[in-house]
C-alpha cells in the first residue's frame, strides 16, 4: 500500500518547468492576500492542472480522466502570516445550491455555492499542493496527522483524540515539488518564524464516479 493510502499524504517530484512556476507566481496570486479561490478560470492554472494530472496519471497516482474541481492560491508573507488550526477539508464548490441528501452544510463564499459532500465522494478527492517557493521549517510549513484520513469525517470535539493517536508530521518541500494529500487528513500550519513568500497552488482532483445529482462549480 502506498504512503498516500496509508498515511494520507506523500511528496511528488513534478517536472513542471521553472518558467511555468514563474508564470503561476506572477498570475495566480494576489499580493497581500492569504488565499485566492476559483483559480481554475485562469489559463496558466488550467495549463498546470492538465500537466499535473498527466504526470500523476503516468505515475499511477490518479486516473487520467480525473477532473480538477478546485484551485486555490495560498501565500504567507510578513503582511499575511496566518495560522491554520487542525482541520479536515470537507467543503467544496458546486454549480448551484445543493439539494441532494448527504450533501450538507450549504453556504456561499464570494458568491460561489459550497457544501460538504458525502464521505464516499470526499474520499475520492485528492489535493495536490504545488510549491512555487521552497517551504522549510521557518516559513510555516503544513503539518499533517498521519493516517487520520482513515477516521472519516470528524467532529471538532474528536480532533484532539485523533491527534493524540496519530501524532504529526511536518511537510517540507522544495520549489516545484507537490504535496499530495487526502482531504480528510487532519492538517494545520503555524505562522512563519521567518516570514517570506510561501506560495502554494492547491488543486483538488476528483477520482470517483461522475456525479449525477449535483455538479461541481468548475472542472478542468
Amino acid at each position: 500500500m502506498s504512503r498516500l493510502a496509508q498515511q494520507g499524504w506523500d511528496l511528488f517530484p513534478t517536472a513542471i518547468a521553472p518558467s511555468s512556476l514563474d508564470a503561476l507566481r506572477d498570475t495566480a496570486f494576489t499580493e497581500g492576500e492569504a488565499g485566492t479561490r476559483c483559480r481554475l478560470d485562469l489559463p496558466v492554472v488550467r495549463h498546470i492542472v492538465i500537466q499535473l494530472r498527466r504526470e500523476l496519471a503516468a505515475a499511477g497516482r490518479l486516473p487520467d480522466n480525473a477532473p480538477a474541481i478546485q484551485a486555490i492560491a495560498f501565500d504567507k508573507t510578513p503582511g499575511s502570516n496566518w495560522k491554520v488550526t487542525w482541520h479536515q477539508d470537507v467543503m467544496f464548490p458546486f454549480a448551484r445550491p445543493v439539494t441532494t441528501a448527504g450533501f450538507d452544510l450549504p453556504s456561499k463564499k464570494d458568491g460561489v455555492d459550497y457544501a460538504r459532500p458525502p464521505r464516499a465522494i470526499v474520499e475520492n478527492l485528492l489535493a495536490v499542493r504545488l510549491h512555487i517557493d521552497d517551504c522549510d521549517d521557518a516559513n510555516g510549513p503544513l503539518r499533517v496527522a498521519p493516517a487520520s484520513h482513515l477516521l472519516g469525517i470528524l467532529k471538532s470535539t474528536a480532533i484532539p483524540a485523533a491527534l493524540e493517536n496519530c501524532g504529526e508530521h511536518v511537510c517540507l518541500a522544495r520549489r516545484g515539488e507537490a504535496l499530495l494529500m487526502k482531504p480528510l487528513t487532519l492538517h494545520a500550519s503555524s505562522p512563519a518564524v521567518s516570514p517570506r513568500h510561501r506560495r502554494v497552488l492547491h488543486v483538488v482532483y476528483y477520482a470517483g464516479p461522475a456525479l449525477t445529482e449535483e455538479s461541481w462549480y468548475r472542472t478542468v
